[in-house]
């Protein structure tokens, strides 16, 4: 396997490298989601892949959604709702994710980083749930791994600020497993799968699955909430606002309506 869409695939001594060819940020659609979950699928039928690293060429890991561009976005009735069955299918894979985080994981992006079992990122990373920043409702269930992850408190400001979490503060929450120097990043994403990929295969699995026991399907309940509520605000004059203010880099002139 070399290549689906956008991605790049290389598997080496049990690790699976799949890298999005995006760049500079990797911007998502559910075509994107979808080639990641079929190869993610694909690996889980091959012995000789034990782990996954998921990594991005350019300068961000993911920046989300492009709203204003993407007219796989647009066009559709309703826009996220093939794109949250796509990512819903991350969560029911078998193999354990590294995500290599050299720069930005925005909005989408973090949720995508969420979907790796672990993530490895530099001072230069960036993370944001920045869905109320453009008055919307938080996606990718987010909802549910973000608090898993970081706590109720941690998730709650990040939520509700929209605010950036720097390389040494997601350490600190434990958003990051490991922070290390920009060069590195990968390296040590690829170190940690060859680790990983020293254990049992079907114990790994095995552990794997009873430690994420439930999490698809909380995943896959709570994209439909969230699905709900986007469709919901995306008729405000606040969403308008709020991607137009994003795109001109000022403050949101929000008016509750």
């Amino acid at each position: 396997m070399n290549n689906k869409g956008d991605l790049y695939i290389l598997t080496k001594d049990f690790v699976s490298i799949v890298e999005i060819r995006r760049p500079p940020n990797n911007h998502f659609d559910y075509q994107l989601i979808g080639d990641i979950a079929d190869v993610y699928e694909e690996l889980d039928l091959s012995k000789d892949c034990r782990a996954i690293v998921l990594c991005s060429e350019g300068k961000h890991f993911c920046a989300g959604a492009n709203f204003d561009k993407d007219r796989d976005m647009h066009d559709k009735k309703d826009p996220y709702e093939e794109l949250y069955k796509q990512a819903v299918r991350l969560f029911r894979t078998k193999k354990p994710v590294i995500a290599a985080v050299q720069g930005g994981a925005i909005g989408g992006g973090l949720g995508l980083a969420l979907s790796a079992d672990f993530r490895v990122g530099c001072l230069e990373s960036r993370f944001s749930a920045n869905f109320a920043k453009l008055g919307f409702h938080q996606g990718f269930g987010t909802s549910v791994t973000l608090p898993r992850i970081v706590g109720t408190q941690n998730s709650q400001s990040m939520f509700l600020t929209g605010r950036r979490v720097k390389g040494k503060e997601a350490l600190d929450m434990g958003l990051l497993d490991k922070l290390v120097d920009q060069s590195k990043v990968r390296e040590v994403a690829i170190e940690m799968a060859l680790e990983l990929a020293e254990s049992a295969p079907l114990a790994v699995e095995s552990i794997r699955a009873t430690l994420l026991e439930g999490l698809a399907d909380k995943v896959e309940k709570v994209v439909a909430h969230e699905l709900q509520e986007q469709m919901r605000l995306q008729k405000t004059t606040d969403f308008k606002e709020g991607i137009k203010s994003t795109s001109e880099r000022r403050k949101g002139d929000f008016r509750g309506e």
